[in-house]
C-alpha cells in the first residue's frame, strides 16, 4: 500500500495527458505512489496511454472511467478510488491534464507539506502565453497565477497542482467538491471557501510550479468572458459563506472601484492598468449578474 497519489482528471485532451504523464516520470522516480487518471469521455485510447505508460516497481497506475459528466463528480470519482486503491493514503495531489511540473516539483511540494501540516498546500500555475498572445491575455490568470511568499494563506487559487491532506476528510464533509458547481465551476473555490469556515489550514508553496499553456485561442473576448464567469460562480458560493449583503456590497464596490481605476489610467495611455481594469471589470460585472440571479455552465460537457 502507498500513502501518497496522484490523481489526474481528463477530458478529451490524450496528447496534454501524455506530456504531463511524461513529466511527471522524473518526479516520481525512487517513490512508491499510486497515480489514477479519472477520465470524463470513458476514451479507450486513454485507458491504453495509462496502462501502457512506464512505471517502476512500487508505483501503480489506474484508469477510472467516469460516466458522470462535471469538473465536480470527476474530482470526487478520484477521491474514491483514492480510499479503494490505497486506503493508507496520507496525501493526494491533484493535477489538471492540461499542465506539466516543473523540476523538482514534487519534493518540494511535499517538504512544503511536511513543514506545515496543513489540510490543504498550492503551489502556481505559471501560463506559456504565444509570442503573438494580446494584451488582455498577457495580463490575466492565463499568463501567470502566482502567489506570495510560501507559507500560511487564506485563501488557494485553483485545484491544479494542490495537495489535500487525509486529515481534510475529518474537517469537511464529502464530497469534496460539491455537484451544484459541476458544470459552472468553482468547486475548488467552495472547497476553499469551506476549509476557510472549518478553520482549517491552507499554505502557499510558491516554488512548486507548474507549467500550463493555454488550451484554447485566448481571443480578447473569450478572455473577457472567463472574468465574467469567474464573478458569476464566485458570487454565488461567497454568498452563501458571506451573505447577500456582504456579497452585493462587495460587487458594487468591485465594480466602482474598477470604472474609477480605468478612468484614471485611460487619459495617459496605460497599457497594462487599461487592460487590468477591463478584466476586473468583467469579473465584477459577472459578481452583479450572480447576485441577479444569472448563472453560467462555462464547463457543461456533451
Amino acid at each position: 500500500m502507498t500513502d501518497l497519489v496522484i490523481g489526474i482528471p481528463t477530458f478529451r485532451r490524450p496528447g496534454l495527458l501524455l506530456r504531463l504523464l511524461e513529466s511527471l516520470q522524473p518526479e516520481i522516480a525512487g517513490r512508491e505512489l499510486t497515480l489514477i487518471v479519472a477520465d470524463n469521455d470513458c476514451d479507450p485510447v486513454v485507458e491504453t496511454l495509462v496502462s501502457e505508460f512506464p512505471r517502476e516497481a512500487g508505483q501503480r497506475f489506474i484508469y477510472l472511467p467516469v460516466s458522470e459528466r462535471g469538473l465536480s463528480p470527476n474530482r470526487n470519482a478520484l477521491v474514491d478510488a483514492a480510499m479503494r486503491e490505497a486506503p493508507d493514503w496520507r496525501r493526494l495531489i491533484m493535477m489538471d491534464d492540461d499542465g506539466y511540473v516543473s523540476e523538482g516539483w514534487l519534493a518540494t511540494l511535499l517538504a512544503c507539506a511536511d513543514t506545515y501540516e496543513p489540510h490543504l498546500v498550492g503551489g502556481p500555475v505559471e501560463g506559456l502565453l504565444p509570442p503573438d498572445a494580446g494584451l488582455l491575455a498577457r495580463n490575466s490568470i492565463f499568463a501567470s497565477r502566482r502567489g506570495a511568499a510560501t507559507g500560511p494563506t487564506k485563501l488557494l487559487r485553483t485545484a491544479q497542482n494542490l495537495l489535500i491532506s487525509r486529515r481534510l476528510l475529518d474537517l469537511v464533509e464529502s464530497p469534496l467538491f460539491r455537484n451544484a458547481y459541476k458544470a459552472s465551476g468553482g468547486e475548488d473555490y467552495d472547497l476553499f471557501r469551506r476549509v476557510q469556515a472549518a478553520g482549517g489550514e491552507m499554505v502557499w508553496c510558491e516554488e512548486a510550479l507548474v507549467y500550463e499553456p493555454p488550451a484554447e485561442q485566448l481571443r480578447p473576448a473569450t478572455v473577457l468572458k472567463r472574468y465574467y464567469t469567474t464573478g458569476i460562480y464566485m458570487s454565488k458560493i461567497d454568498q452563501s459563506y458571506d451573505g447577500t449583503g456582504a456579497t452585493w456590497r462587495l460587487a458594487v464596490k468591485g465594480s466602482v472601484g474598477a470604472l474609477a481605476r480605468l478612468a484614471l489610467s485611460l487619459p495617459k495611455l496605460r497599457k497594462d492598468p487599461i487592460a487590468k481594469n477591463l478584466l476586473t471589470i468583467a469579473h465584477y460585472s459577472g459578481r452583479l449578474v450572480g447576485m441577479a440571479g444569472g448563472h453560467t455552465s462555462r464547463y457543461d460537457k456533451s
